[in-house]
C-alpha cells in the first residue's frame, strides 16, 4: 500500500474492478492487518490509508483509494488501531 506523495486518484471511466469493493469482514481487525488483506486481494488499490475516524476528509471517488478508518483515540499507533467501519473502494 501507498503512503507515496506521487499517488495519483483514479475516476471513471478508469477503472478497474477487481475481486472486492468492500471488507465487511475486517471491521474489528487492526488497521495495519486490514491494510495486509486489501494489498493482498486488490493489487490494483495504490492509495489505502489508515484513517482516523473523526477525520475530515474529501468526499471525491477515487476507484483506486480505500480509506480504513480506525479509533486511534488514546493511541500514537493507528496501524494498530481497530477498524470501525467497513473499509470501501472510494
Amino acid at each position: 500500500m501507498s503512503y507515496q506523495s506521487e499517488w495519483a486518484c483514479s475516476s471513471p471511466p478508469n477503472c478497474t474492478y477487481g475481486k472486492a469493493a468492500s471488507w465487511p469482514e475486517l471491521v474489528g481487525k487492526k488497521g495495519g492487518e486490514t491494510m495486509a488483506v486489501i494489498q493482498r486481494e486488490r493489487p490494483d488499490v495504490t492509495g489505502a490509508i489508515i484513517v482516523p475516524q473523526d477525520a475530515v476528509i474529501t468526499d471525491d471517488y477515487c476507484c483506486n483509494r480505500v480509506r480504513v478508518f480506525v479509533d486511534c483515540s488514546g493511541s500514537d499507533d493507528c496501524s494498530n488501531a481497530t477498524v470501525v467501519s467497513v473499509p470501501k473502494i472510494g
